[in-house]
């Protein structure tokens, strides 16, 4: 009974392996979001504006979407808008409510005239302070302060921070120190800026505090005082602030020029906007306003629900792999942009399937074309919860013509694939369940023999 339970169990794991390779050992989603998709060569693609800033982009944060670019891989001096990596990096490596103490070389090794809040050494603050007077007053030596806390030396952190970079598919990108400040080998690009603030805003703690224009920093063991801090950040306030601005960061150092990289949200349409070696303060913020007001007024979003409503709440018609137990899904956040002038008719859609299953349950993703070009996409995960069943191969709920025909033939591959690791299985188990007839046959012959012999 034992030798028949583990050859189903390696049957089973064979299975397992053939339908799902690398599921079990498969490499964890790097970030949130996927990467970038350019749609600018989309039909209907609006006549975008003509923008001062020498590198700029523009995108869709929910889609991935760009909806503008001007020489967004250009690597350039990035200045205080690291400080976007930074925070994100505090954020989701330690508490906020963690007490930081001030060294000698975060209050000390810095250039000359860069912008702090006169820490000193000795001093104890919150990590939630800090990371205001990080993002709202872009105080140096408190980013200094912070990366020693989380990483144990600026080094180690830079070190992390390239590493996350990395992973959120930054392709142009160097960071050598947390603060910004003027190092050669610390650069970055307007994509992977956008990149970076895209994930940074999946943690509520980071929208909260980018999005603070003052703060009242408490009195610490060495200022007995309380200290008010303002942001500086062009979209957000003053006369030049930006109705629709959720929250960003400001940079400049001599060699970088004016940067700037803000978020700004309208109805169900949340964009980012980046741009780098600016001339002047006005210029990053006029670009950056002509290029907020160019996506809200040409583009629409639409959500998963409003595309696809039979994969986003479930069906039964003919379903795949449906099932009260296992099925398919989407997020609820995933949607698409087009040009507001098309709408959805113009969109049809195609099933890419993955080699292997990630650790998450993600098999594939559904991928929107807009007359050929890929415009957005959607992960599939695995449910394994009673979730109902979802109709993602039947009839399309898509407005106007889809690809069926693609994804039937997906279905036929997906289909034969798993009648040949059943074929696969069988052969296994019978093999099996033959070796173990043998084994027990040979045990009974010796047992026969040893009696003859007794006799």
């Amino acid at each position: 009974m034992k030798n028949r339970l583990t050859i189903i169990i390696i049957a089973v794991c064979v299975f397992a392996a053939l339908v799902f390779p690398g599921s079990v050992f498969a490499e964890p989603e790097p970030h949130a979001y996927g990467e970038l998709i350019d749609v600018t060569q989309a039909p209907g693609h609006p006549e975008a504006p003509e923008v001062d800033a020498p590198s700029a982009i523009l995108i869709d944060a929910a889609s991935g979407a760009v909806l503008y670019s001007k020489d967004s891989d250009e690597a350039y001096y990035p200045a205080s808008i690291t400080k976007i990596m930074t925070a994100m990096l505090v954020i989701e490596n330690c508490s906020l409510d963690d007490s930081v103490t001030f060294s000698y070389r975060a209050t000390h090794d810095l250039e000359e005239g860069s912008s702090g809040i006169a820490r000193t050494e000795g001093e104890i603050m919150s990590v939630r302070d800090c990371l205001y007077a990080l993002l709202v007053a872009s105080a140096n030596e408190v980013a200094q302060a912070l990366a020693e806390h989380v990483g144990g030396s600026i080094e180690a952190f830079a070190e992390m921070m390239n590493k996350k970079a990395s992973a959120l598919g930054c392709t142009n990108t160097h960071f050598a120190n947390p603060s910004g400040l003027n190092n050669p080998n610390h650069y970055t690009t307007c994509h992977d800026m956008a990149l970076i603030l895209r994930e940074a805003m999946t943690l509520p703690d980071f929208v909260e505090i980018a999005s603070t224009t003052e703060y009242l920093i408490p009195a610490t063991n060495k200022h007995s005082e309380p200290l008010k801090i303002f942001m500086k950040h062009d979209l957000l306030r003053g006369e030049g602030k930006y109705k629709y601005a959720v929250c960003g960061k400001t940079g400049y150092t001599s060699l970088a020029g004016f940067t700037l990289i803000t978020a700004a949200q309208k109805d169900n349409m949340r964009l980012i906007c980046v741009t780098m070696h600016c001339s002047s303060a006005k210029e990053r913020a006029k670009s950056s306003t002509e290029l907020f007001e160019f996506g809200f007024n040409n583009y629409t979003f639409y959500g998963i629900n409003e595309i696809d409503p039979s994969l986003a709440s479930g069906g039964n018609s003919e379903a795949f792999l449906s099932s009260n137990v296992l099925s398919l899904s989407v997020s609820g956040e995933a949607g698409v942009v087009l040009p507001t002038s098309l709408g959805l008719p113009a969109l049809t859609k195609e099933m890419v399937w993955d080699d292997a299953a990630s650790e998450n349950g993600r098999i594939g993703r559904v991928v929107y074309l807009c007359e050929g070009v890929p415009i957005g996409s959607a992960a599939l995960t695995v449910n394994t919860e009673n979730t109902g069943d979802y109709d993602f191969l039947g009839k399309s709920s898509v407005d106007g013509d889809v690809d069926i025909e693609s994804a039937s033939d997906e279905k036929g591959s997906i289909k034969k694939a798993l009648i040949i690791a059943g074929i696969a299985v069988a052969v296994i188990v019978v093999f099996g369940i033959a070796i173990n007839r043998f084994i027990n046959g040979s045990r009974r012959k010796r047992r026969n023999r040893k009696k003859r012999r007794k006799r």
